[in-house]
């Protein structure tokens, strides 16, 4: 078996050789990290523009861009360490980048990588073999490497596409940052953390604040706003309904008011979110929470009548609210939620009158009121319930009253408007007085020419009765002043009945008296005594001359008798 003997190569061969190799590894290394790193720029740039450009759209809180600096710079960071790594992935010793260029170039036949295995001594030639041999292949295949550039096994295409995809995000993000020049500093001290306003063209001063409406209500958004510019701005409202409905809702501008801008959203079925866009100013997404209002599902009410009518208590339903003034009426509420408070509001009057909500069920209520003689025509009632959502459209129910007449009174005698007296006389009044529910009071009142009025009580019996005929005597010469010869008073008579929610007084025809001397009294006696006889006489003529017109159609109606 031969002996195997290590072999010395030429140097300055090998040593050009391996610089070769090494240049080539540095570019392949250069162009990889150049190629990440352009890549890694290229996301930081993308990112902090998409940053600022989403914080100049949609006005992002600190907290948001804090958290999406946080994410850039965290992701910056990882990529810089994978384009460091580069150095470690990428590395290629002189055998591998050997094989490789040998790939590229056919003329070395394999006197590449063996040249470098000979220099690093990591083949072995046998001891017979020609020491010329060896050094002939390694001068070969430097000679061939000067014909060929190592070079070519370095691939930029993918460093090519990198640099011109950053070329194309720095030409775009410069384009949108000159447009936004005046905004961009402001931007950037806003991603840094400060609390600063972005100075737009349009800014929304003032918006709805609405945190809960009625399923079915209509509501109206108004805006206001102060903009740079004068013509009508663009202006929708986006509505997001909780089911995933989605409707955009035109903002009109008022004609009174140029900087105000108002949408109604009809008949909302559900709770939603919304936000506002006016020309380039955007509201933040505001909530809205649809409750059920409180309706009334069953209301009554119950009549307790005054004890002087005698009547029993009634219940009563709306379209039968006919009421008795001076009635005590409970009205009975049962509402479609547990309620927390109410009101009633009674039409003619100028109070309410809180509901008494119960207890044991929140959805039933109570609520009293003493029937007025006059004025109350009706009631509404406004309910707020649990969740503090109040009641809307309140129903009217109208209220009639029962009209409770006053007494009829009359003086049956004296019957002449006038009667003379003397000035010690007593005076016979004869009088009738009916009521519904009974008489209360009876007085005699009389006035003097220009002096007050005085008033007599008549009534004698306490219980009230409902049809009162009685007379009273009244004593002239027992008036405190006297009477004197040439005297008028004027006198009448007034019934009250027992209803005391208002006054019901009626009063008789007024009556008067002359005071006259003794004789022209007996004068006044003997004329009407003569007027009564001549009425007597009258009426017996009368009586006469009927009896003779009877007699004369009888005999024409009786056939005459044949002998």
């Amino acid at each position: 078996m031969s002996a195997i003997k290590n072999i010395s190569v030429p140097p300055s061969a090998i040593r050009v050789l391996r610089n070769k190799l090494a240049r080539t590894r540095f570019s392949i290394l250069a162009v990889e990290l150049a190629r990440r790193l352009t890549v890694t720029f290229s996301f930081l740039i993308t990112l902090l523009t998409s940053l600022l450009f989403l914080d100049l759209l949609a006005d992002l809180e600190i907290e948001t861009r804090s958290l999406l600096l946080f994410s850039i710079i965290t992701l910056t960071a990882i990529l810089i360490i994978w384009s460091l790594f580069s150095l470690i992935t990428k590395w290629k010793n002189d055998e591998t980048l050997a094989l490789e260029i040998e790939r590229k170039n056919k003329d070395f036949d394999s006197r590449l990588i063996s040249s470098i295995q000979f220099a690093k001594r990591k083949a072995k030639f046998p001891e017979n073999a020609p020491m010329s041999m060896v050094h002939n292949m390694i001068l070969e295949t430097k000679d061939v490497s000067k014909k060929f550039n190592f070079l070519k096994v370095v691939n930029p295409k993918a460093l090519t596409r990198a640099t011109l995809i950053f070329f194309v995000i720095i030409i775009t993000s410069g384009i949108w940052a000159y447009s936004e020049k005046d905004n961009i500093p402001i931007l950037v001290k806003r991603a840094l953390g400060e609390q600063i306003e972005i100075p737009r063209d349009t800014i929304i001063v003032e918006e709805p604040n609405i945190l809960r409406v009625g399923i079915g209500d209509n509501i109206q958004m108004t805006f206001k706003v102060k903009s740079k510019k004068t013509s009508e701005l663009k202006a929708n409202l986006n509505v997001d309904y909780n089911s995933g409905r989605k409707i955009t809702v035109p903002l009109e501008r008022t004609e009174n008011e140029p900087d105000t801008y108002i949408g109604t959203i009809e008949d909302v079925p559900e709770s939603f979110s919304f936000d506002a866009q006016i020309d380039d100013a955007k509201t933040k997404t505001s909530s809205v929470t649809a409750i059920e209002r409180p309706t009334i599902k069953n209301i009554s009410a119950t009549q307790v009548y005054p004890e002087f009518t005698k009547q029993s208590p009634t219940n009563h339903v709306p379209g039968d609210f006919t009421f008795f003034p001076g009635s005590e009426v409970t009205i009975n509420i049962e509402s479609s939620k547990d309620l927390d408070s109410g009101n009633l509001k009674f039409l003619g009057l100028d109070n309410q009158m809180p509901l008494s909500v119960n207890e044991a069920n929140k959805k039933e209520g109570v609520a009293k009121i003493k029937i007025p003689s006059k004025s109350l025509s009706g009631f509404s009632v406004s309910l707020t319930d649990s969740e503090e959502m109040d009641s809307k459209n309140n129903a009217i129910y109208k209220i009639s009253l029962l009209t409770d007449l006053p007494p009829e009174i009359r003086i049956t005698y004296p019957k002449r408007s006038e009667e003379l007296v003397t000035r010690k006389a007593t005076l016979l009044i004869k009088y009738e007085a009916i009521d519904r529910f009974g008489v209360n009071s009876i007085n005699l009142k009389y006035k003097r020419e220009e002096n007050e009025i005085v008033t007599i009580p008549l009534m004698k019996e306490e219980t009230a009765k409902k049809q009162i005929s009685d007379s009273y005597e009244w004593n002239l010469g027992s008036l405190k002043t006297g009477l004197s010869e040439g005297d008028q008073i004027e006198y009448w008579l007034e019934a009250s009945d027992q209803n005391i929610s208002g006054l019901n007084i009626s009063s008789s025809d007024k009556l008067s008296l002359k005071v006259v001397t003794p004789e022209e009294k007996r004068a006044d006696l003997l004329g009407r005594t003569s007027d009564a006889l001549g009425s007597v006489d009258e009426a017996t003529n009368d009586q006469e001359n009927l009896n003779k017109d009877l007699e004369s159609i009888i005999r024409k109606n009786t056939p005459n008798k044949k002998n």
